[in-house]
């Protein structure tokens, strides 16, 4: 059975490299490793120059690749320019989180890595931008702001925001699948991440067709935009002496979401969506809802309302080819799924959606 614990290892407020060896040798003694079972190091600390693979960081990292643990780095904040990694993160023994904000785009901040460079990127990225957290109430910690609804919590921006995401996902990906390791943990995301994309022009902001989106490369996102229900999804269907996943699938559709016009940072002046009902049956345990029109210029965004009328579920990309949502634990009966229009000529898009059952063995 998989230990929901986390271990915390402290080096202070002014980090030194001796006191994070320090916590590496300590998680990497077996009375400390077995009792916990601690199979992921979270690091959302850094530097900055050139990867050397036989830093004393480095080392411990690969030791701890070798004994089957996960090794998370934050990928730094020096961005945007290239080659501002944190090179602790560059090790191909480690996964390297990038930073991006909640509607899917690339944290402006976010440490790039070399375009090219087969070491030097990040691997993943993850919500980094306004991230809400427990506050330390003591210490220097506590000079954060805290958050008006609580002041127990305060809200930052950072890869070192991002990278307990990923910690946190690899746990839940370990828990369905103890047998992965950082290769096969790699291999999920590789399969299962969402492409990112970014307006480079824009000359018009009220015509979808003068606007021109690209797509983020390895050496600024890595496989991109973590999707933690597909990633932990995988793992539990590559374990099928733990988990079986019933999947069935729903009638698919189509529709068109016809013109749509918004001016900058204020609400639409032109409204435009499309509605479909799904019929979801019961003992489901993920109702998963996808639509896709395929062009990253035109904003679109879905809403999933269950049979009492009410949002449940909600995606909102910026520059995408399609949104979806999971929603656990569905109830039967009639469901709503309303595609919006935020920025886009006459759109038509097909839509998907499939009912998980998940049995544990």
């Amino acid at each position: 059975a998989s230990h929901r614990i986390g271990v915390g290892v402290g080096a202070g407020d002014g980090l030194s490299i001796l006191y994070a060896l320090q916590g590496f040798d300590y998680l990497m003694k077996p009375e400390v490793r077995e009792t916990y079972n601690v199979r992921v190091i979270s690091n959302s600390w850094g530097s900055s120059g050139e990867f050397a693979p036989y830093n004393p960081i480095s080392i411990a990292s690969k030791r701890a690749y070798e004994a089957g643990m996960v090794v998370v780095f934050a990928a730094g904040n020096e961005g945007p320019d290239a080659n501002t990694l944190n090179p602790y993160s560059a090790s191909p023994c480690v996964i390297s989180v990038a930073a991006g904000d909640k509607k899917g785009y690339l944290a402006d901040f976010s440490s790039r890595g070399r375009p090219g460079d087969t070491l030097v990127h990040p691997d993943i990225t993850a919500p980094g931008v306004k991230i809400s957290a427990a506050r330390a109430l003591t210490g220097l910690a506590a000079t954060t702001v805290p958050d008006a609804d609580n002041p127990r919590y305060s809200s930052i921006s950072g890869t070192s925001m991002a990278t307990p995401h990923i910690s946190g996902v690899v746990a839940l990906m370990l828990e369905a699948n103890p047998k992965l390791n950082l290769d096969g943990v790699m291999k999920i995301f590789s399969k299962t991440s969402r492409n990112m994309y970014y307006v480079a022009t824009a000359t018009n902001g009220f015509d979808p067709a003068q606007v021109v989106v690209k797509q983020r490369e390895e050496w600024e996102v890595g496989y991109g935009y973590v999707n933690a229900d597909a990633a932990v999804r995988e793992a539990a269907k590559l374990n099928p002496n733990r988990f079986t996943v019933q999947t069935t699938a729903l009638p698919g559709w189509s529709g068109t979401v016809q013109t749509a016009v918004c001016a900058p940072t204020v609400n639409c002046v032109q409204n435009a969506q499309d509605s479909y009902t799904l019929n979801v049956p019961s003992g489901a345990s993920v109702l998963r809802v996808s639509t896709e029109w395929g062009n990253p210029a035109f904003d679109l965004d879905l809403e999933v309302y269950n049979p009492a009328g009410q949002l449940v579920g909600s995606s909102a990309q910026g520059a995408s080819t399609g949104e979806a949502v999971s929603i656990p634990r569905p109830v039967a009966g009639n469901w709503r799924v309303v595609l919006k229009g935020y920025l886009n000529a006459p759109t038509t898009y097909t839509g998907k959606a499939a009912v998980d059952r998940i049995v544990k063995q």
